[in-house]
């Protein structure tokens, strides 16, 4: 007897004597998909961010106190070859250029000579780019160029009008530790190496004129004639009628004729 051939439908199949083997699967080729979504993406960012916000100002914080310290540094190095000119010198102090025409002569030039390095009368936080070349002359340089991030204090000049000499070694000094003979001195300055203490008539606007008082954070540094170094806020030195450092007869305090 004949029996009739059985069709496969596709869905199942035989093997063998009509053993079953389960539904035909079929396979398709997929890639699986390993990248980020809009929403993973912009939680990175933000993640980053935030991170950014909180770690920047500390970045900062700590660029400004390097700079401080470079300063600092730099100012403790013109103290050490400050005191080396006055063993040489008879106690005397380098003058500025308010009443010496031959820049050789002026303190700059001078304790440059001492330490041998010019970079060191530059202040990293000054934002002034042109300085003058001191191993050239003056007077074949343009007149717009920084002498120095610093300058000097011409109450203690050799030919300072107001005391004629007197207080230009510093054993005539009152007290030569409270006495400033270096402040810092603003970024716009060309072609000025001194300040004039005398003419800011107890008026601390008149000061902050003179003096780059906020350089570092509120503070700058200042080299005193006893040749250490101390960072200070201006209100500090001059504040009528508390503190004076400025006035080499009578600092700390001020003058008896003022």
């Amino acid at each position: 007897m004949k029996y009739p051939k059985l069709k496969c439908c596709g869905m199942l199949k035989t093997s063998g004597w009509g053993q079953f083997n389960g539904p035909i699967q079929t396979r398709r080729n997929s890639t699986p998909n390993n990248g980020f979504t809009l929403i993973e993406l912009l939680v990175v960012i933000s993640i980053i961010a935030l991170l950014l916000g909180i770690l920047l100002p500390s970045l900062n914080k700590a660029k400004q106190l390097t700079r401080k310290l470079v300063c600092s540094s730099n100012m403790r190095q013109m103290g050490i070859a400050l005191n080396t000119y006055l063993i040489d010198n008879e106690d005397r102090l380098p003058d500025s250029s308010c009443h010496v025409s031959d820049p050789q002569k002026y303190w700059i030039t001078i304790l440059s000579e001492y330490l041998g390095e010019q970079l060191l009368f530059r202040c990293p936080s000054d934002k002034a780019k042109k300085f003058v070349d001191w191993n050239k002359p003056l007077d074949e340089q343009p007149g717009d160029l920084r002498w120095s991030s610093f300058s000097l204090n011409a109450l203690l000049d050799s030919k300072s009008p107001r005391y004629r000499g007197r207080y230009n070694k510093v054993k005539a000094i009152r007290k030569p530790q409270y006495c400033i003979y270096v402040a810092e001195c603003p970024s716009s300055w060309t072609s000025a190496d001194h300040i004039h203490p005398e003419n800011w008539f107890y008026n601390i606007e008149l000061a902050k004129g003179q003096i780059a008082w906020d350089r570092h954070s509120e503070k700058s540094n200042y080299l005193f004639a006893d040749g250490h170094t101390e960072l200070l806020k201006i209100e500090q030195t001059y504040s009528w009628p508390g503190n004076c450092y400025w006035f080499p007869e009578s600092a700390p305090s001020w003058p008896a004729d003022d």
